[in-house]
């Protein structure tokens, strides 16, 4: 079968075309919906969204998920907003710094809770979610804090050339096509779906799948950091709420999957998830302009992750049937313990 054929037939091919689908319909409803400030708009929102799927989508690649994301990306932008506020003489690359550190210790704090305790994915990180959570809105009395420092706002504001399309955009491109490339590349990459697949092969072939999933514990928190950063360059100020209550975690894990990363681990592409959260933006960007309500959106977000968990569940059953093994087999999934 040649490539073209092989891509005509993929799920990256049928997100391209829906999303195209998407694009035509809002244009027909909505005209002026694409023009240059909406247009950038979109893409600023992509920026983030983009940078927390890596993580997202290779956690899940290694049978985990970390629902804690949207929280820590909160605390990490609060820290940095904060250290701004209090030291605005000392240069502000060094306070990004210290977000992306706290990227890297909530990461392990997840990592030694799943892969350290055996305990499960599911339930430890939405547990870290409400303290993070809890934390940023102790700290600031739920109110939000201004970030004064005209050069790091400046950042989401840069765009190219006089385009609509904005620098923060381009690095979340480049990010995803190097964390791409690690995937299907590197033997790196190619532990991962290992792990995720079949941590006893894995074993048996000299990997460490607990060691592999908590390092992608710990880049899915520098991760999550780093798209926080992004929002706050943005907004301009720091938010124990913003977002939280958006819950971009959730359209990556949806975009992810749709793409073709499956829940329980062990295959997808970095491609096909990032295809699938184009989707979701444009979807959702589409539904706004076209004057439906937020609950409306949350519906269809959540119907999304419905299908698309239910479409990978029933592909995982049907192929461990090929293979004459019985359903859950495996022990893989976000509902179990994690590598053990």
């Amino acid at each position: 079968m040649s490539k073209f054929r092989k891509f005509m037939q993929s799920k990256s091919f049928l997100l391209i075309v829906l999303t195209l689908i998407v694009f035509a319909v809002v244009y027909i409803f909505e005209p002026g919906a694409y023009n240059t400030g909406n247009a950038a708009q979109l893409m600023a929102t992509l920026s983030y969204t983009a940078v927390m799927l890596c993580g997202i989508a290779m956690l899940l690649m290694s049978g985990g998920f970390d629902f804690s994301t949207s929280a820590q990306a909160s605390v990490a932008m609060l820290v940095f907003a904060d250290l701004v506020r209090r030291f605005p003489s000392v240069p502000w690359p060094i306070f990004v710094l210290c977000a992306l550190v706290f990227g890297v210790i909530s990461g392990s704090i997840n990592a030694f809770f799943a892969n350290g305790l055996g305990l499960m994915p599911f339930i430890c990180t939405i547990g870290m979610s409400s303290v993070w959570t809890g934390l940023a809105a102790l700290y600031t009395r739920g109110s939000t804090i201004p970030i004064r420092n005209a050069t790091f706002n400046s950042i989401a504001a840069k765009y190219v050339f006089g385009t609509p399309i904005p620098w923060t955009f381009v690095f979340a491109l480049v990010l995803a096509f190097v964390y791409s490339t690690v995937v299907k590349y590197t033997r790196f990459g190619r532990s991962i779906l290992m792990s995720g697949g079949n941590p006893t092969a894995a074993r048996l072939a000299g990997l460490n799948p607990k060691r592999i999933q908590a390092t992608l514990f710990i880049n899915n928190g520098v991760l999550a950091a780093l798209a926080g950063l992004i929002w706050a360059s943005q907004q301009k100020m720091g938010s124990p709420t913003g977002l939280t209550t958006a819950a971009p975690d959730m359209s990556c894990l949806t975009a992810s999957i749709l793409g073709g990363v499956s829940f329980m681990g062990g295959s997808g592409a970095l491609g096909g998830a990032f295809i699938g959260i184009i989707l979701i933006q444009v979807l959702a960007y589409g539904l706004q302009v076209l004057g439906l309500p937020t609950w409306v959106i949350t519906l269809i977000n959540g119907s999304l992750l419905v299908i698309a968990i239910s479409i990978d569940t029933f592909n995982m059953k049907r192929r461990m049937k090929k293979l004459g093994l019985k359903t859950g087999s495996t022990g893989r999934g976000m509902g179990m313990p994690g590598m053990r």
